[in-house]
C-alpha cells in the first residue's frame, strides 16, 4: 500500500510541475509593459524612450472604433480601428508574446496613420481583451490572423490590407501564410519572427541554462493544459507554401530570437520576398534603431505591392 501513495504523490508531484510550467511558459492575461517597468530608462531603450513614449500616447489619445469578432475556435477577439483621412490602405498589425500592440507597434502607428493608412490593432488571443487563456505561440493564432482577414475585407471591400507581425505575431502571420487570403489582401511583413514554437522554446532554454530534460515537459502541458502541440505548425515549413509578396525584417544583435532564424525564413519563403536585417538593433528594436533604412525597405514595399 505504501508504493501506491508514493506512486501516487509521485504522480501529483509531476502534474504540478507540468501545470507550473504551463503556467510559465502559456497562461495568456500577463502583459510585459515597458511604459510600466522602467527598461525604458536601461541601456536598450533609454536612447529611444521619448519615440516610443510619444507613439504609445499617440496610440491611446487617438481616437479608434473598438472591434470584436468571433476566432474558428468561439473566442471572442478583439481589436482598435483608426480610421485615417482618404484612406489608401490598411494595416492589420499583430503583436508580440505577452505584449501589448501599442507597445510594439509604437513608433510606427503615428507615421503610417499620418500616411494614409487605417490601422487595425489586434489583440492576440489571451492577451488584452480578447478572450482566451493560452497562447500558442502562433499554432492556433494564425487561424485568427485569418478570421481579422477575412473580417477586414468584408468590412473594408475594395481596400488593400497588408498585415504585418512583429516577434511571435511576426512568425504568426507567416504560419497563416500557406492558406489563401481574400484579395485585397496584398502583403504580409514578418519582424524578427521565429521558425517554429518547438525551435524558439527550445532556444530560449538553452540561452537560460535550463536542462533539456524540461523540454518534454513544455511540450507535454501544452498538450495537457493548453489543448495544443507546440510542434503543431512551423513557420519556416508553411513559408514554403506561401504565394504572398513578403518584407522580412530583423536585427543582427536579436539574441533573443536569432537573426539566423529570419534568415532562414526568408531562404524558406515561396512568394516574393525581400529582407533588410540591421546591425546592432535588438529583439524589436530594428525600426528604432535605423528608422530612415527600414522606413524606406516598408515604403518601397507598399509601393511595390499596393495598388497606384
Amino acid at each position: 500500500m505504501t508504493w501506491v501513495y508514493i506512486a501516487i504523490g509521485i504522480l501529483a508531484f509531476f502534474l504540478l510541475l507540468t501545470y507550473v510550467v504551463y503556467l510559465i511558459t502559456f497562461r495568456g492575461r500577463v502583459y510585459h509593459d515597458i511604459t510600466r517597468t522602467g527598461e525604458l530608462d536601461g541601456e536598450k531603450f533609454a536612447p529611444y524612450k521619448k519615440l516610443i513614449l510619444d507613439g504609445v500616447a499617440f496610440a491611446r489619445e487617438t481616437p479608434y472604433e473598438n472591434i470584436s469578432i468571433r476566432s474558428y475556435d468561439g473566442l471572442r477577439l478583439c481589436g482598435k480601428y483608426y480610421s485615417a483621412e482618404n484612406e489608401r490602405a490598411l494595416l492589420i498589425l499583430c503583436h508580440g508574446y505577452r505584449s501589448i500592440p501599442e507597445n510594439d507597434f509604437s513608433c510606427a502607428i503615428e507615421e503610417f496613420h499620418n500616411r494614409g493608412f487605417g490601422i487595425l490593432l489586434i489583440d492576440q488571443r489571451a492577451h488584452g481583451k480578447s478572450g482566451g487563456r493560452t497562447m500558442t505561440f502562433g499554432v492556433k493564432e494564425r487561424y485568427d490572423i485569418h478570421s481579422w482577414a477575412d473580417y477586414a475585407a468584408e468590412r473594408f471591400k475594395g481596400e488593400d490590407i497588408i498585415i504585418e507581425g512583429i516577434s511571435m505575431g511576426a512568425s504568426t502571420v507567416l504560419m497563416a501564410s500557406s492558406a489563401p487570403f481574400p484579395d485585397y489582401v496584398k502583403g504580409l511583413i514578418a519582424d524578427c519572427g521565429y521558425t517554429s514554437p518547438d525551435e524558439i522554446i527550445r532556444h530560449v532554454m538553452k540561452r537560460l541554462h535550463l536542462p533539456g530534460i524540461l523540454y518534454p515537459i513544455v511540450r507535454f502541458s501544452g498538450r495537457v493544459f493548453g489543448g495544443f502541440d507546440i510542434q503543431g505548425c512551423s513557420a519556416l515549413e508553411e513559408c514554403r507554401k506561401a504565394s504572398l509578396p513578403a518584407l522580412f525584417i530583423h536585427g543582427e544583435g536579436d539574441a533573443f530570437v536569432p537573426c539566423q532564424m529570419g534568415r532562414r525564413n526568408y531562404e524558406a519563403y515561396g512568394g516574393p520576398k525581400q529582407m533588410i536585417t540591421v546591425p546592432k538593433a535588438g529583439h524589436g528594436m530594428s525600426y528604432v534603431v535605423d528608422m530612415p533604412r527600414v522606413q524606406r525597405a516598408l515604403d518601397e514595399f507598399l509601393e511595390g505591392v499596393l495598388r497606384q
